[in-house]
């Protein structure tokens, strides 16, 4: 059940020595993620997180600073932490601002992955805002295997679009830039679908463009942070959608869009006709009152993590 999820998460952070709010907040998004059925991004990230903390890889108890402050925009450092909790702030920061003036952007730096994105855009859809959010990295490197190519240049970060709406599922697209998993098939690709491919690296360099090295991380001292681990980057940009019309009449006519798009036929093989968010919406929906279904490999991971870190489980090994 998610609160005993979120318990054993919470233990589990805290043990590698984070301060019982950020490892609550933490294991807060991880069992939210799992809820809607992302799981890459659930709890099974413990097994990437703990060692980075345990290596002194990224920082357990960072000191999280605001290094600028304008009515529209702010840029936060993450001290070397996780980025769940710097993210979380810039997030907070945006939301006041554009509720303020409008429109307002975050940026972050120094610090370690800030895992699902849909995350932070859900955080601003309960108070009406749309949003644009992306994470990227720093210190670029060009590829030195010898059959790189410009599609191994950049690696696959994520983008998010999140926008309000009346009822039913919120309209959050969450995606991973790379239309392509294998990139043996890079040429069949270009001959079959070509425009999958230039249109996904066109948008793998607008994230870390905008993400990873737009918040002050360009110059060559910031490659090379305290924290190994600490190198990544995240932008929002939230938008008032009242400040430029009717917001209700906005968000009603938002829903009625996709719940007569959500009537239409399912595409060929598929089971259901859905939008983006609609089907983390359901999942949530059901996983919250009959709990969520981890496989085998899932629980090996954390029954891994557990017996390492002298943590006890919520279930029977």
């Amino acid at each position: 059940m998610p609160d005993l999820l979120r318990d054993f998460a919470t233990e589990v952070l805290c043990k590698v020595h984070l301060p019982d709010g950020d490892a609550a907040l933490i294991a807060r998004y991880l069992v939210e993620v799992d809820l809607r059925g992302v799981v890459s991004h659930g709890t099974r990230q413990l097994q990437r997180y703990v060692p980075e903390f345990r290596e002194g890889r990224i920082n357990p108890q960072p000191e999280i600073a605001q290094i600028m402050d304008a009515p529209s925009m702010a840029i936060f450092d993450g001290d070397g932490g996780a980025g769940y909790l710097v993210a979380t702030r810039a997030t907070e920061a945006v939301i006041e601002k554009a509720q303020a003036n409008g429109i307002a952007v975050a940026c972050t730096r120094n610090h370690g992955h800030v895992g699902s994105v849909g995350i932070y855009a859900r955080l601003a859809l309960v108070r009406d805002l749309a949003t644009f959010s992306i994470a990227g990295g720093i210190a670029w490197e060009k590829p030195m295997r010898p059959d790189a190519t410009i599609w191994d240049a950049m690696h696959a970060p994520p983008m998010c679009f999140g926008i309000p709406t009346a009822e039913g599922p919120p309209f959050v697209l969450d995606m991973n830039t790379n239309m392509l998993k294998d990139r043996s098939k890079l040429a069949e690709a270009l001959q079959t679908f070509p425009d999958f491919i230039f249109k996904s690296l066109g948008m793998r360099f607008t994230s870390w463009f905008l993400a990873g090295i737009l918040a002050g991380t360009a110059t060559p001292e910031s490659r090379k942070p305290k924290f190994s681990g600490a190198t990544r980057g995240f932008t929002i940009v939230a938008i008032d959608v009242a400040r430029l019309g009717d917001l209700e009449a906005y968000k009603a006519e938002l829903a009625r869009i996709l719940r007569e798009s959500r009537s239409l036929n399912p595409m060929p093989g598929l089971a259901s006709a859905e939008v983006p968010g609609s089907l983390e919406w359901q999942c949530e929906q059901v996983r919250e009152q009959s709990g969520i279904p981890l496989t085998d490999e899932h629980l090996n991971v954390l029954q891994r993590i557990a017996t390492e870190i002298n943590v006890s489980v919520p279930w029977e090994s």
